[in-house]
This record gives C-alpha cells, structure tokens and sequence, in this order.
C-alpha cells in the first residue's frame, strides 16, 4: 500500500515509491563471462528485462579495487534495486549501508546479518546439490579416488566440498575424496591455469573424476579432464556441453532465478528484506542430464539420484552443512 503523507488537517498526498533503477555489481578479473556462476546472473537480468521492461546497470570489479567505495558510487546514482553477488561483498555493504537508506540491496550467495529494513540475503543450499553429483561421481568412478577443486577457499566453498563429499560416502562409502582450493583470494574465481594444474595433478594421482566449484576457474579442470581423456563435473550452469564426452555433469545452481525473482519483486511491490533460503526442495539445485552426457550414467544412476532427491526433499536424508560440522 503506498504511504500516505498528511501536509495539513485537510489535504493528504500519495508519496510515490522510488523509482525502479535496478543495478547489479559483482567481482571478476576474467573475461566478461565465467560459463558458470556470472552468466548465469546474467541469465536471470536478461529474462527480467525483457519481462519487466527494466534496463539493468551492471558494474563489474575488478580484484583491486575497493568493493566499498564501487558501492557507494552505484548507490549514488539513485539505483535500486543493488544485486552483489557474492560474500566479498557483505562487509563492504554493511559498511556503507546506512548512508542510503532509499536503496534496497540484495546479496547473492552472502550472508549480511539482518540488521537494516533495505537488505536482503539469498543462500544456496549449495551442499544438497553437491550430494547428489556427489553419488553420481561414486558411482561412476572405476579407481575409488574423486577430486575436488575449489575456487576461493571459503566456507561457501567448503560447502560444496563438504556436501560432495557426503555423497561420495553415501553411495560407495570406501571412496578416496581428494579436496583443494585454487587459492585464499577472490583470483581464485578467475584462475582456470591453476585450476587446471591441481585437477592435472589430481588425475595423475589416480582420480577419475573430479567436482569443479570454482567460478570461471572452473573451466581449467573441464579442459584437464577432455585433454586426458577423463571425467568431470561441472558447476553453476549447465556446462554439459563445453566439453561433450567428458563433462559427466553439472551441479546447476539457479542464480538466474534469484536474480530474476530480486527484480520481479522489486518490480511489483513484493521485495522483503531477510534472509532467504534455496536448496532443491525450491528447485534451486539440481544436475543436468542432457543430449551431451546422457550416454554416460545409466538410467539405473539416474534413478539413484532422483529417489536421493525426493529423500532429501522429503527429510528421509539430511545433508549436513559445512557450518554445522
């Protein structure tokens, strides 16, 4: 209901909400585009433009510069809706938050603690989708060692590894889970050479299949994988087709989604400030299976990771979370 502003006893005037500038800011020193997490978002912005009829300012930074001072300057133009995608950017936001009171911000994949009417907070359950590619790699894997290879190494991140791991045991519970980090800094989201170099390493120690979470330095293991002839399983979108043959499967995660809803929310009225959570029961999570990779699981796998699905959903499997180990 729009407010009501009294100037007299007898006179009252509408107060118009703010106008609609939807802004979107988020941190890579790649490409413009990861194949994964970034494009994903940017699904999401495209959808809600054409569906809406908004125009969407996006800001992309860079590893040097200061979040702090890149937010100020997007929230000074009057934007509003802010989208941040990611973590790094919750202690930047709670820094400067209060200085605009008219912006609404939502964090994407961070955890800003409920404090201000103007913030919201969307979170993956990113370790129940982990556990279903986790069973699928079990399975598949014919020497009993998977890897793991992490983009930044932060506790989102452990996340995935944690749930993967999960998985692993679930299905073949004697199965060797080797777990790296590209690094400790926020280049380790755009660093497919090292990426590339630890799954390398990796497959010559005797894995066969490996999890890559790790934004654009995802792709790096994707190539390691097709260039020795083993699997791995991509990350955020649906990369099945980057590498056909040897991504065995993608743990899709539907930024887009959050992205989209931010936007038709604010759109009509309906955004809230909080914290929201996606796992699979919202559809958020879930491995892709398409023309690229169906020749490579069975039917009978598959059908073993659906019942694992309707489980989790159901509460009959709890996947534990890193944060609560």
């Amino acid at each position: 209901m729009t407010p009501l502003i009294a100037h007299s006893a007898d006179t009252t005037v509408e107060a118009k909400p703010p106008k609609l500038a939807p802004a979107i800011i988020y941190l890579y020193s790649g490409d413009d585009g990861d194949s994964a997490f970034i494009n994903s978002a940017k699904s999401g912005i495209g959808a809600a433009e054409r569906d809406f009829g908004l125009t969407v300012s996006i800001t992309r930074m860079q590893a040097d510069e200061d979040p702090r001072m890149v937010i100020k300057k997007v929230a000074s133009t009057g934007a509003t809706p802010i989208i941040l995608l990611g973590n790094q950017n919750v202690a930047p936001l709670m820094d400067v938050v209060e200085q605009f009171p008219h912006s609404t911000f939502t964090v994407i994949d961070g955890l800003a603690p409920p404090l201000y009417p103007n913030v919201q907070s969307i979170l993956f359950k990113d370790h129940e989708g982990a556990f279903l590619v986790g069973i699928i790699a079990a399975r598949m894997s014919h020497s009993g060692f998977v890897g793991f290879v992490g983009g930044m190494d932060i506790p989102l991140i452990r996340n995935f590894a944690h749930g993967f791991t999960q998985g692993v045991k679930y299905a073949v519970p004697n199965t060797k889970v080797d777990v790296q980090m590209v690094g400790d800094t926020a280049d380790a989201w755009s660093n497919p050479e090292k990426a590339k170099a630890i799954a390398q390493n990796q497959y010559r120690e005797g894995a066969d299949i490996i999890f890559a979470a790790a934004g654009g330095s995802s792709v790096g293991v994707l190539e390691a994988a097709h260039e020795m002839n083993q699997l791995a399983i991509g990350v955020d979108s649906n990369q099945n087709g980057l590498f056909p043959g040897t991504v065995l499967t993608s743990l899709v995660k539907r930024v887009d989604v959050a992205v989209y809803d931010t936007l038709k929310n604010s759109h009509n009225g309906t955004w809230r400030a909080g914290i929201k959570y996606l796992g699979i029961k919202e559809g958020a999570l879930d491995y892709a299976v398409d023309q690229n990779n169906r020749g490579l699981m069975t039917e009978q796998l598959i059908e073993e990771v659906a019942t694992a699905k309707d489980k989790i959903i159901s509460g009959k499997i709890t996947v534990e979370s890193y944060s609560a180990k």
